[in-house]
């Protein structure tokens, strides 16, 4: 959906466990020399600022990525010095928070080519025209490290078109080890649906790579939630390459409680996984239950 803005939400809680496990898998990745690819199906602006109005009118990054910012800040000495947070925790602050000292925000796009190496390839999708005007400035840009600056490696290709056709006609890509990332809007009841398919048939395609999927979690959209995860688990376990899947969810609001008046009704969001790497499972559980506490 073109309407659709993520200046609005940028850092907010759903945010933080779709980069939390972003980054978890992305470490996975990059813990062998092989090269990989990733393909970002919905790679919004890559970059925000803290300070924009949109964010700002919400106050959804306040509730989200800026509440774990000054709970680190109260109990840690520094982001390097996390040893009391769960490890995809300390990961993502790491990689999060020299752009939270600019009040900046590292979107999916941004963290991808933070991890980025010479050999490995970055395919990043937009089709929003001031979201991909965004990407295209940003990804020009250095990309930031604790205390330094330095030039982003490997190769990024930048695709403006929808999201589902561009996934089926990049898979399967030449190097056949890496991640596919997808949160789409999910503004319309069609994008379960839609997302659905699309994932299913770069799965076929694609059986090695790792599908991560973000959702969020609305009170009017739970059958239509329902039919999507089934749908992936069973494409996961059939077929002629059968893979391990799970999904984690963090619940932020009861659901119960949300009124008429509240707005979209979201009260959490999940991620869903196909490929695992191994301890994902164990270590992303491990961050949603912390944000839990923290955030929730």
């Amino acid at each position: 959906m073109l309407s659709y803005q993520h200046e609005y939400h940028a850092g907010n809680t759903g945010d933080i466990l779709k980069h939390t496990a972003l980054c978890l898998i992305l470490s996975s990745l990059c813990k062998k020399e092989k090269p990989f690819t990733i393909i970002d199906t919905h790679a919004g602006a890559g970059r925000f600022d803290l300070n924009d109005e949109r964010l700002l009118k919400t106050g959804e990054g306040k509730d989200g990525i800026l509440k774990l910012k000054e709970f680190c800040n109260q109990n840690q000495k520094s982001a390097a010095e996390q040893s009391g947070l769960p490890y995809g925790v300390q990961l993502y602050m790491e990689k999060e928070s020299p752009y939270l000292k600019q009040n900046l925000y590292a979107g999916s796009s941004e963290l991808e080519r933070i991890f980025l190496r010479e050999k490995d390839t970055l395919h990043l999708t937009e089709l929003h025209p001031e979201a991909f005007a965004s990407l295209e400035k940003n990804t020009e840009l250095p990309v930031l490290e604790e205390n330094k600056v330095k030039n982003c490696a490997g190769k990024i290709f930048l695709h403006k078109e929808d999201s589902y056709k561009s996934l089926v006609s990049l898979t399967p890509p030449l190097v056949k080890r890496g991640l596919i990332l997808c949160d789409p809007s999910y503004e319309d009841k069609s994008d379960y649906a839609q997302v659905t398919d699309a994932l299913k048939a770069a799965h076929k395609k694609w059986n090695t790579a790792v599908i991560a999927l973000w959702y969020p979690l609305i009170t009017r959209r739970k059958n239509e939630t329902a039919q999507m995860l089934s749908s992936l688990e069973d494409a996961a376990k059939l077929g002629n390459n059968p893979c391990e899947s799970f999904n984690v969810e963090l619940i932020t609001k009861n659901p119960a409680e949300l009124t008429e008046e509240s707005g979209p009704h979201m009260y959490g969001s999940g991620m869903f996984i196909m490929n695992p790497p191994w301890l994902l499972e164990e270590q992303i559980k491990e961050a949603a239950e912390f944000y839990g506490e923290v955030v929730g």
